[in-house]
């Protein structure tokens, strides 16, 4: 039988109170299974999700939002351990593209019995990503959410951001390095994603696989706040067209430069300062998740 456990992220905003590990400890004893079930928060996730796989857990599960899944599987790439994945975040959005169920029965039934697949991470300068990277607009949204949803809520927190970074945001001027090609623009945004996005409406967010070894980059043109709030609303609807929205390219390796000393950069929606050049790498079949296979339709 494996050898699981599971990291609960106490600072997730699903996180309440006992109750929730005692559902995980149910979930995982009405399949048989004893994991152990420990809570962790902030920068003890890494060294929580470290000391497990040093003890030869064959499978440690992340609970929490796509940040608590980063963190946790940043620590077992290139390792035998497989990354479960228990989705009690918001959005969701690696369980999603796995095809890992929603609900904690169907995720922690998975990660029971479900086989280990190999898939990409991304890298730049030296840590990891599962989605996404970016730098300009979203980090600097995700900034004043954290500051601001202390006092106001999550929810109220992130409509006033998202209001403040389109009338008063700074505009980057990167260079990026890829494909033997070198492309200077002054954008809004810079996003980078671990396989590409297929931008469909309503779900900008989507990849139809996490396998390719590819990274996405795209580079947000340059409209005007009244072009960017278009865009916005465009894509809540339609698909994105590329000509108008943005320039797109993959590519195994980019490297992105500012004329700024240090930038605020998200990864997976947590925020670091980086020192550019920002070396952007895609480690193909870098990380062993527990996920569906495609007989399952998924």
């Amino acid at each position: 039988m494996r050898k699981i456990a599971a990291i609960i992220n106490t600072g997730a905003g699903s996180f309440s109170d006992e109750t929730l590990l005692d559902q995980v400890r149910a979930a995982f004893g009405r399949r048989g299974v004893s994991a152990r079930v420990l809570t962790s928060s902030g920068n003890n996730l890494y060294s929580q999700a470290r000391s497990l796989r040093e003890e030869g857990f064959e499978v440690i599960a992340a609970g929490g939002g796509d940040g608590t899944v980063s963190s946790v599987a940043s620590e077992l790439v290139g390792s035998q351990a497989s990354l479960g994945v228990l989705p009690l975040g918001t959005l969701n959005h690696f369980a999603r593209d796995l095809g890992v169920p929603l609900d904690l029965e169907g995720a922690v039934s998975l990660i029971c019995s479900g086989a280990p697949k190999a898939v990409d991470v991304g890298t730049v300068n030296g840590r990891t990503f599962i989605n996404n990277s970016s730098l300009g607009l979203y980090p600097d949204q995700v900034r004043m959410r954290l500051r601001w949803g202390k006092r106001i809520g999550k929810w109220p927190a992130l409509v006033l951001a998202s209001i403040a970074v389109l009338t008063r945001f700074r505009y980057l001027r990167v260079t990026a390095e890829l494909n033997g090609k070198r492309i200077g623009r002054r954008c809004p945004m810079v996003l980078i994603s671990n396989n590409e996005y297929r931008f469909e409406p309503g779900n900008l967010t989507k990849r139809e696989r996490l396998d390719k070894g590819v990274l996405g980059v795209y580079l947000l043109n340059d409209e005007g706040r009244t072009g960017l709030l278009r865009i916005a609303l465009h894509s809540l609807v339609f698909r994105l067209d590329e000509a108008t929205s943005f320039e797109s390219d993959r590519a195994k390796e980019a490297i992105i430069t500012t004329r700024r000393r240090r930038i605020r950069v998200a990864l997976d929606g947590e925020l670091y300062k980086l020192t550019p050049p920002l070396v952007y790498r895609s480690i193909p079949g870098g990380l062993r998740v527990i996920a569906p296979t495609e007989e399952q339709g998924l």
